[in-house]
C-alpha cells in the first residue's frame, strides 16, 4: 500500500468508531503551541510573524487546533463530541528522513467519562489502526502523567516544594536536576542575579561568564522562574531524604506494562505513600483492560515512570507505538489523555475531558518498504 492507501485504511478504522470529520485551522497564535509543547517539540515548531506583527505558528499536531475549535464550541453550551481527521501537520524533522510536512490520521474525544475503560478503548483503537496498515508494533512505550504528581502529593511536602517538583516533572530531566541538587544551595552569583533589577539580563551575564550556553528552548524568563521556585523550596526546608529516596525509586521504574501495577504498588507500600492509592488503583484497572483488549500488549508494551512530555498538555495516560527500522523518536502512532487542555485553552471558562490518538502513514510506508 502506498501513502494514500494507508491514510484511507487508518481513517476507516477511526471513522468506524464514530466521529465528525474535521480539518481545523492551519495557523495558530504561537503562544498556544509554545506554552503547551515540551522542549523537544518547541524547538521544532514552525513560527513566523504575520503582517500585523503577531507571532504565529503552523499547527505542530492536530490535537491543539481541534481542541481550540472544541473549546469555542463548548463555550456555546455544546455537549460531548468525537472528531476524526486525516490532515497535515508541520514540524521541523525529528530525524533526517522525516518530512517537514506530514499527515496525521486520528481521533479525538471530548466530554466523555474519563475512566480506565475509555483509555484502554482508545489504546486498542490506535493499535487496530496500526495493524490494519500492515505494521506490527516492535514495542509500545506507555506512561501515566498522574502517577508522579500523586506520589508527590502523598509525601506531604511543603507546598512550594510540591509545586517545584511538579513543574520539574513537566521538563525533560527536570526531576533529576531537582533531586540531584536538593541539598545544594544556589551559588552566590545566581542569587544576586535573581535579586537584580533585571534578573534575566543578570542571569544571562552569569551564564556567559561561566561559558554556559542556552540549550533547548527554555527562555531566560523560564529559567529565572524555576530558580526562584527552587530558592523558595530550599528556604522551606528542601527535600527530606525519605522523599528523595521515594522519588528516585519512582523515577527509575521501567518495566513491562503488565508488571507495572505490582511494581508501583510495592514502591508506594515501601515508602508509606497511601495517598497514592486512588491513582494506582485507576492505573491497575487500565492495565487490566488494555491487556484484555490487546493481548499482545503483554509482550510489546512497557511502562516508564518518566515517559510522556513531548507535548505538555497531556496529563494522564500516554503511549507511543514503535516499529522496526525507525528510531525511538519516530513513533508510528501515539496518543493519550489531556483532561485539562480545554480549560487551559479557554482560560477556565469551560472544561471537558479529552483523549485521542494518531497514526503516521508516512512512517508506516518506510516500515513496510523495509519489510519490518
Amino acid at each position: 500500500m502506498n501513502h494514500d492507501a494507508l491514510v484511507a485504511v487508518a481513517r476507516a478504522v477511526f471513522e468506524a468508531a464514530g466521529g465528525t470529520p474535521i480539518d481545523p485551522d492551519y495557523v495558530l497564535p504561537a503562544d498556544i503551541p509554545l506554552e503547551l509543547s515540551g522542549e523537544a517539540v518547541r524547538a521544532r515548531l514552525c513560527v513566523f510573524t504575520d503582517n500585523r506583527g503577531a507571532e504565529m505558528a503552523m499547527r505542530p499536531d492536530l490535537t491543539l487546533p481541534v481542541a481550540q475549535r472544541e473549546a469555542a464550541r463548548l463555550e456555546a453550551g455544546a455537549s460531548a463530541k468525537t472528531y476524526t481527521y486525516a490532515a497535515r501537520a508541520f514540524r521541523l524533522p525529528a530525524a533526517a528522513d522525516d518530512p517537514f510536512e506530514f499527515t496525521q490520521v486520528g481521533l479525538e474525544r471530548f466530554g466523555y467519562a474519563a475512566d480506565p475503560a475509555a483509555d484502554a478503548e482508545l489504546f486498542a483503537l490506535v493499535h487496530r489502526a496500526v495493524e490494519a496498515c500492515g505494521v506490527q508494533p516492535k514495542s509500545i512505550v506507555t506512561g501515566d502523567l498522574a502517577i508522579f504528581p500523586a506520589f508527590i502529593d502523598a509525601l506531604s511536602l511543603p507546598a512550594v516544594t510540591t509545586d517545584l517538583l511538579k513543574r520539574a516533572f513537566r521538563q525533560e530531566g527536570g526531576v533529576r536536576a531537582v533531586l540531584d541538587e536538593a541539598a545544594r544551595p544556589l551559588d552566590t552569583d545566581v542569587l544576586a542575579a535573581l535579586d537584580a533589577a533585571d534578573p534575566e539580563a543578570a542571569l544571562g551575564a552569569v551564564l556567559a561568564a561561566r561559558d554556559v550556553p542556552l540549550v533547548g528552548a527554555r527562555s531566560l524568563a523560564e529559567i529565572v522562574e524555576g530558580l526562584r521556585a527552587r530558592r523558595v523550596a530550599i528556604d522551606a526546608g528542601g527535600l527530606p531524604e525519605a522523599a528523595r529516596a521515594a522519588l528516585l525509586a519512582l523515577r527509575d521504574v521501567d518495566c513491562p506494562l503488565a508488571e507495572a501495577p505490582g511494581t508501583l504498588g510495592a514502591l508506594a507500600k515501601t515508602h508509606g505513600l497511601t495517598g497514592a492509592d486512588a491513582a494506582l488503583g485507576a492505573f491497575a484497572a487500565r492495565v487490566e483492560k488494555i491487556i484484555a483488549l490487546v493481548p499482545g500488549a503483554r509482550r510489546t508494551a512497557e511502562f516508564r515512570a518518566g515517559f510522556g512530555r513531548r507535548f505538555t498538555y497531556y496529563d494522564g495516560f500516554v503511549f507511543e507505538v514503535l516499529a522496526e527500522g525507525l528510531s525511538p523518536a519516530q513513533p508510528v502512532a501515539a496518543g493519550g489523555r489531556y483532561d485539562g487542555l480545554i480549560a487551559g485553552l479557554s482560560s477556565g471558562r469551560v472544561s471537558a475531558t479529552g483523549v485521542g490518538g494518531v497514526v503516521r502513514p508516512d512512517r508506516m510506508v518506510r516500515v513496510r518498504r523495509t519489510g519490518a
